[in-house]
């Protein structure tokens, strides 16, 4: 389940796709200008409609481009590899003769028959299309590398035990030092470069940040519910919509705060677990 989890996320970050549209549709325009400039140069007509028709074979390498992807992720044999870009390769030049038969059927007045096409294939594309099936394959295996050590990455961060701190230790007059129990903490203030502790007993200047005790504290009891305010979840008595976005949360020593529409989504998710809350 992790590793789904982990490798969806990868998927989802990734642009991979509309790369690799943009590299296809260049090479589909370069193909169009060598055409053009070949019609130049041989002093005869040229038709942009029959470039862009027989430049469609590019298309055909975004969907190979995505099943090969997945069939080397499926395996680390290099022989396996090797086969499926030769499967590849020779389906890419049968079908492509196939496309253009399809298309100058429907679309042109001449139809170009299959392996008049397929010969032409052949003549100008298989080189190439060895050259760039070839590339693929190393870029294949760098993308796969990338994505193991991401899955990697991701649940040794999900599954490695996390320890926050229970207490807060403060520096008082005479060198004397105060232990706070984080339990006991209403809500933490910015009071910048300092933070204001509201406990128990009373008010305390702390002389660390916000964001350094943010990721001190269980996440799971402390949340941030604006740029200047981290509350303690097992305080809250109540909440209630501004109507606007932003909300409005009772503490149980009679504190209000606001809490920013930024963090509401978080907030809420969190604050319905505890069950002793009440929505207003």
């Amino acid at each position: 389940m992790i590793i789904q989890q982990a490798y969806q996320t990868f998927q989802n970050k990734q642009r991979l796709p509309l790369i690799v549209s943009g590299c296809l549709f260049g090479m589909v325009a370069a193909n169009v200008i060598l055409d053009y400039l070949f019609t130049l140069y041989q002093n005869s007509a040229f038709y942009i409609s029959e470039s862009l028709l027989f430049s469609s074979y590019w298309v055909l390498y975004l969907p190979l481009f995505f099943l090969l992807l997945k069939l080397n992720r499926s395996t680390e044999n290099m022989g396996s590899k090797l086969a499926f870009t030769g499967f590849a390769i020779i389906i890419h030049l049968l079908v492509y003769p196939a496309l253009v038969w399809l298309l100058s059927k429907i679309f042109y007045y001449h139809t170009f028959a299959y392996w008049q096409t397929f010969n032409f294939g052949l003549s100008a594309y298989f080189i190439k299309s060895l050259l760039i099936y070839g590339f693929s394959l190393p870029a294949f295996t760098i993308l796969n590398k990338k994505d193991n050590a991401s899955i990697i990455s991701k649940i040794k961060k999900e599954t490695q035990p996390q320890h926050f701190i229970n207490s807060i230790i403060l520096n008082g007059n005479n060198n004397i030092k105060s232990v706070l129990a984080v339990n006991d903490i209403f809500y933490i203030s910015a009071n910048s470069p300092y933070v204001n502790i509201h406990h128990l007993s009373k008010k305390y200047l702390h002389n660390e940040t916000l964001k350094s005790l943010e990721n001190q504290l269980d996440k799971k009891q402390f949340i941030r519910i604006h740029k200047s305010h981290i509350i303690n979840l097992q305080k809250i008595i109540s909440y209630q919509s501004r109507q606007n976005g932003d909300y409005d949360v009772t503490l149980s020593d009679g504190t209000v705060l606001r809490v920013s529409r930024n963090y509401a989504k978080d907030f809420k998710s969190k604050a319905e677990q505890h069950t002793h809350l009440t929505t207003k």
